[in-house]
């Protein structure tokens, strides 16, 4: 597992900067988005494939994640299950579990803020699910044609989640500090009443007629 402090360094950028910083890295589909705000999570996934409709391989999740882990569970995009509740987050807590983050639906919303657990789904539903199927755990998982890999970088907030593979971590934390440091730079221009057409460099767009 990656040093916890760089992951936690991570978590302190927001995700469209350490998007932009890095072409490997990676984005969870729009549709998965944050079931409350505002929320921040970050830690190295442990994912699982759960079969729709079942969440047997989640409770399982729960007994072999390592604590500091993010759950990222593919259900094949089965909304119309409530696969994750009271019960999960308050079993995830104990595991010191950091969150959820699933192509799947959750149940018991406000139980879950009320915990300040954070998830990341695509959907609410009320109906719950049978336990029958192991599924699979801790391998490599496919949610809307990204891959999440055991221990790649999660980071999410009130814009989504990215996927920050770990051999890039120190490199992708160096270069949002920098970004970090040159907005901040131009935030105070644009105060004193600098135009982005000067401070981006658009001018010349304009002259050439090409689109902006």
């Amino acid at each position: 597992m990656p040093e916890l402090n760089l992951i936690d360094l991570l978590g302190s950028y927001g995700t469209p900067t350490l998007f932009e910083v890095a072409s490997e890295v990676r984005t969870m589909p729009s549709n998965i988005a944050p079931l409350y705000r505002p929320i921040n999570l970050f830690g190295p996934a442990y994912p699982v494939l759960a079969v729709p409709g079942d969440n047997l391989a989640v409770h399982l999740a729960l007994a072999e994640a390592p604590a500091g882990s993010v759950l990222v569970v593919a259900t094949g995009g089965a909304t119309q299950y409530g696969f994750w509740g009271e019960i999960t987050t308050a079993a995830a807590q104990a595991r010191a579990i950091r969150g959820l983050v699933t192509d799947g639906a959750v149940r018991d919303t406000r139980a879950i803020q009320a915990h300040a657990f954070p998830v990341f789904c695509s959907a609410v539903a009320i109906p719950g699910t049978v336990k029958l199927s192991s599924g699979m755990l801790n391998q490599p998982i496919v949610i809307g044609g990204t891959v999440i890999r055991p221990g790649d970088l999660i980071v999410g907030d009130e814009d989504g989640v990215v996927i920050i593979p770990p051999a890039i971590g120190l490199e992708v934390l160096e270069k949002a500090q920098a970004r970090a440091k040159t907005e901040s730079e131009m935030l105070r221009r644009l105060s004193q009443g600098e135009l982005t057409l000067d401070l981006l460099d658009l001018r010349k767009r304009l002259a050439g007629g090409k689109p902006g």
